[in-house]
């Protein structure tokens, strides 16, 4: 299961290193930050398996900082005010909800199961309003867009991970089921780490042509 981790994490810091070439960009400084805080987030859990040490409070600080930032990034492609007064309501809402959640529902100890849920109905929401919301403003296909490939990775990742994440705490209760529950965990989350990294290269990627195409989205 390691060999699957080490592989996103190396998609993971090349995609940081990628993002660091087209920092310009605000959209794109966001993305980075957000890599950054990842890619030091699992570093730390990694220190944390090497001890034998309980992780999971470290997701429960890095699912605000990774919904802050998603909705940030996705906040710069909609084009639609009433939406991104709805996303920018949501950081604080989403970042008080999760905060309760540990301190009365889920501790640190566990998964915070119901605030990736809460997030990841958010985030899929958002993504699909950002795909929808791109328009035709050049001759450009929509799939030359950033905007499209990075809403796509956010929404690929979170629907692939959302079901089986939810109901994770459930299935490590039961004791018979807690090696299959592990296992299954790093399969499904790994393969939605591969696809969310490699389409955010690809969205990345797409930055080349905004040197010489103003203005791009």
């Amino acid at each position: 299961m390691f060999r699957l981790q080490y592989i996103y994490y190396l998609l993971m810091l090349a995609c940081f290193i990628r993002s660091l070439f087209y920092i310009k960009f605000y959209r794109v400084r966001l993305l980075a930050l957000l890599l950054l805080i990842s890619v030091i987030t699992e570093i730390m859990v990694e220190i944390c398996i090497y001890k034998k040490m309980n992780y999971y409070i470290f997701y429960h600080f890095f699912n605000i900082c990774e919904y802050t930032f998603i909705t940030l990034i996705l906040y710069d492609c909609i084009p639609y005010h009433p939406v991104k007064k709805a996303m920018q309501i949501s950081i604080p809402v989403f970042a008080a909800i999760s905060v309760l959640i540990t301190l009365n529902l889920q501790d640190v100890l566990k998964l915070p199961s119901i605030s990736n849920s809460i997030e990841g109905l958010l985030v899929i929401t958002w993504c699909l309003t950002t795909m929808w919301s791109i328009e035709p403003i050049d001759e450009r296909s929509i799939f030359r867009r950033s905007s499209f490939w990075i809403a796509l990775a956010f929404f690929v990742y979170f629907i692939g991970t959302l079901p089986f994440n939810a109901i994770y705490n459930s299935m490590m209760a039961v004791k018979s089921m807690k090696i299959s529950t592990r296992v299954n965990f790093s399969i499904i989350n790994s393969i939605g780490n591969y696809g969310l990294y490699i389409l955010l290269l690809i969205g990345l990627s797409q930055y080349r042509w905004k040197k010489s195409i103003q203005p791009l989205s």
